[in-house]
């Protein structure tokens, strides 16, 4: 038996679709898509811990500690760098008594905008990490070192990070 050729009922210039509209269809696609959003606003945000929070350290045998990085320029304007030796001395009177325990020390290259004149300054730095119990008293002892370091060496600032931790030693 030959095969039979599949009738349509219409014709394909005939057949029954929707005009093209592609504004309309756009608004359509946008719609949609505010909606989704919409919806991913109402949606809950994952917990995250409070910046204030202390670090959960009971897994890791350790206690919560802070991590401060001191971040120290040593170029003095109209004089040079601060020395090996002066920084040695300084690290010696003023770093040392207030954090006996230890520190980290490393030399970097750093990079600043001055706050005068907006000049990029770029200079020989060096970091000074220590890890100690978050206290008023490791605060003060910080702020005491990053004075002492900008009077001493006529320093616009001294850059300071401080990230909570767990730290055992």
């Amino acid at each position: 038996m030959p095969a039979t050729p599949i009738q349509h009922p219409l014709p394909p210039s005939r057949s029954p679709r929707r005009p093209r509209r592609p504004a309309a269809a756009l608004r359509g696609a946008l719609a949609g898509l505010g909606a989704t959003l919409w919806l991913a606003g109402c949606a809950p945000l994952p917990a995250t811990p409070s910046a204030a929070a202390p670090p959960d350290c009971a897994g890791a045998g350790s206690q919560p500690a802070e991590q401060a990085d001191l971040l120290f320029g040593r170029d003095i304007e109209g004089r040079g760098a601060v020395t090996d030796a002066e920084r040695q001395a300084f690290v010696a009177e003023i770093v040392t008594p207030r954090f006996p325990d230890g520190l980290t020390l490393w030399d970097t290259q750093g990079q600043w905008r001055d706050r005068d004149t907006g000049a990029i300054v770029r200079e020989a730095s060096f970091v000074i990490r220590v890890v100690a119990p978050p206290t008023p008293a490791t605060q003060r002892a910080i702020d005491e070192i990053r004075a002492a370091w900008q009077q001493r060496f006529h320093q616009q600032a001294v850059g300071l990070l401080v990230t909570r931790v767990c730290a055992s030693f």
